[in-house]
């Protein structure tokens, strides 16, 4: 079955670990969508028992990852995906655009207003990275925090 124009999926991880706690989104490309992906994240993250400081945590990577998307692609939606098991959470940010580059690391220079996302997530996450999601279909930047 062909899903409608725009639309994207987040694949299911489900069966993978019987203690898996998994939930997708999906919002609109807009700068009012981030503070939505954030307070999302962190209400079902808090309902699955997760502690607060982790949940704050977790809020704060996908403010980082849906404003990136937002900002740096071409994207109508943006998708995310909260997955928690074996003692970590995994955050997932799809975009459908395409970047001028792959997402890295960028050292602003004191002076510059921007620029300093991906270096906190570097910072604060175990570990992070980017993935192709296919030719022309954007990206997924992942990031795993311990709860």
């Amino acid at each position: 079955m062909a899903l409608p124009q725009g639309t994207m999926t987040i694949p299911n991880r489900v069966g993978l670990c019987p203690d898996l706690r998994q939930e997708t989104f999906e919002l609109p490309a807009q700068a009012v969508s981030v503070a939505d992906a954030r307070n999302r994240a962190y209400q079902r993250l808090r309902q699955w028992g997760i502690a607060p400081d982790a949940c704050s945590t977790a809020r704060l990577v996908v403010s980082e990852l849906f404003t990136n998307a937002v900002l740096h692609t071409d994207s109508d939606r943006i998708g995310c995906l909260l997955h928690v098991a074996d003692d970590q959470i995994r955050i997932e940010v799809r975009d459908q655009g395409s970047y001028a580059s792959t997402p890295m690391l960028h050292f602003p220079r004191s002076d510059e207003e921007r620029g300093r996302g991906l270096l906190l997530i570097e910072t604060i996450a175990q570990t992070w990275g980017v993935e192709s999601a296919g030719p022309g279909l954007g990206h997924i930047v992942w990031a795993v925090i311990r709860p």
